[in-house]
């Protein structure tokens, strides 16, 4: 009887593992959603950037600038017409190159004229910087002479600071003296700064 009994155990057992699945049943509902996990580390924080560098101080370290005026034009200024040996403000011919700045008591004023100049040897050039007609600049010259030949676009650059000026309007103009030739005066930049001492 043990016998017969553990021979149909084993026979049902066995037949267990040889039998085809059926097919899956539906898919249940969706469960809740669990519960959020733990925050990870915080990162470290970023650091600023280093400090740049510091301005280079005013003369005295405590010179401030006020105002910045600027002009410039990239036209063309013939100047054979203009007599020789003769200093002329280049605002007659273009009126952008003459600044009107208003200044407060006891500033300066510094002004910076850049320019190029086409040459055909031989040829020459003055320029300076005038402040309300008295206060002159030193003079850039651009000059071809013999043996040269051919045509030269020559830059130039020229900058004057005044003494304490009064406070109200001042004039700058760069004038050009025409000494040989008949240079032209090609893209040019006036720039006048006040500068509180």
């Amino acid at each position: 009887m043990i016998a017969l009994l553990s021979g149909i155990v084993g026979a049902v057992l066995s037949a267990q593992f040889f039998i085809k699945p059926g097919p899956a049943g539906p898919q249940g509902d969706k469960g809740d959603k669990g519960d959020p996990g733990v925050q990870g580390p915080q990162g470290i924080p970023g650091t600023d950037g280093p400090q740049g560098l510091q301005g280079i101080p005013g003369a005295n370290g405590t010179d401030a600038i006020i105002q910045i005026v600027q002009k410039r034009n990239d036209s063309e200024i013939a100047t054979i017409g203009f007599t020789l040996g003769q200093w002329f403000n280049i605002s007659q011919i273009d009126p952008s190159m003459e600044i009107v700045i208003d200044i407060r008591e006891n500033s300066k004023v510094f002004v910076e004229f850049s320019s190029s100049h086409r040459l055909e040897p031989p040829a020459s050039i003055w320029v300076r910087i005038v402040v309300d007609g008295t206060y002159n600049s030193s003079k850039y010259v651009c000059s071809t002479g013999p043996p040269a030949s051919g045509t030269y676009t020559l830059p130039a650059h020229v900058e004057f600071l005044t003494d304490l000026l009064s406070a109200g309007f001042h004039t700058v103009n760069v004038q050009f003296l025409r000494q040989d030739g008949s240079p032209i005066i090609l893209d040019r930049t006036l720039t006048a700064t006040e500068i509180s001492v």
